[in-house]
């Protein structure tokens, strides 16, 4: 797995009964096999499986029911030929999907929960997804999403967590102003830290719908097809999508149209 080849989509496999998306469409652990290998299929590259719904509101369940959702999954799809991302801020929850398979830790906490650098250090192997999700402080957006990617590269360097195994991800929809997920969107290159790749999770988003008037999440995958093809011509590297053939047929057009 290599975060920093282009034009990489990731495929999001919600085992969930309240997912904000998809209303528990695949919260059944034989759906959600289905629908993996159906997004493989449509050209995913990437397969990211969250077992605890993180819309606005949600309430958290325990890492064991977590695993109880995703570890069948999990093992339903590893032999599938794209790398296997969990979605998880626990750390006891992040071991037990490396160890069923997961080749990918996607944190939405980005690292805050005790004991979650130290558990992924343990697995110099494993690809992690850092997400700034915290409550906004009085600094601007620029300023405080790099003091934030800073303090992560510390952290990583001080557990022994190799750089090269992180991918940064702004976390547009989290603690932002509808303002600051649309400015997040526009100029996402302004948002870079360094040289670190970076990851966007748009679909479906109320940014999209503040932008396309679309009220209902499961009516806004052309607005979020169009934002995250725009991401990827602004060197997004990978982009985190519902509908992964969209995403893939609206990519491969504009590639042949343009390159």
């Amino acid at each position: 797995m290599d975060f920093t080849k282009k034009d990489q989509i990731m495929g999001i496999v919600n085992v969930t009964p309240d997912s904000f998306s998809d209303g528990g469409k695949y919260s059944d652990v034989a759906a959600a096999i289905a629908h993996g290998k159906q997004l493989v299929a449509d050209g995913a590259d990437i397969l990211d499986i969250g077992g605890q719904s993180t819309r606005p509101g949600y309430q958290e369940v325990s890492p064991e029911i977590e695993l109880a959702r995703i570890i069948p999954v999990i093992e339903g799809l590893k032999s599938l030929a794209v790398p296997i991302s969990v979605d998880t801020y626990f750390p006891e929850v992040a071991k037990g999907a490396i160890q069923a398979g997961a080749s990918i830790i996607n944190d939405i906490k980005g690292l805050d929960t005790p004991d979650m650098a130290e558990t992924l250090a343990k697995y110099p192997e494993v690809k992690i997804i850092i997400m700034h999700s915290r409550k906004r402080n009085s600094q601007s957006l620029a300023v405080e999403l790099a003091d934030f990617y800073a303090e992560k590269i510390a952290l990583c360097e001080k557990v022994g967590i190799p750089l090269a195994n992180i991918c940064f991800d702004p976390g547009v929809g989290f603690g932002k102003s509808a303002a600051e997920n649309i400015e997040l969107v526009r100029y996402p290159e302004k948002y870079r830290f360094e040289n670190y790749p970076i990851l966007y999770g748009i679909s479906r988003k109320r940014t999209i719908g503040h932008l396309t008037g679309e009220e209902q999440a499961d009516q806004r995958d052309f607005g979020s097809v169009t934002a995250s093809l725009f991401l990827l011509n602004q060197g997004v590297e990978i982009v985190r999508v519902h509908n992964v053939f969209g995403m893939k047929q609206a990519l491969k057009t504009w590639r042949s149209l343009v390159d």
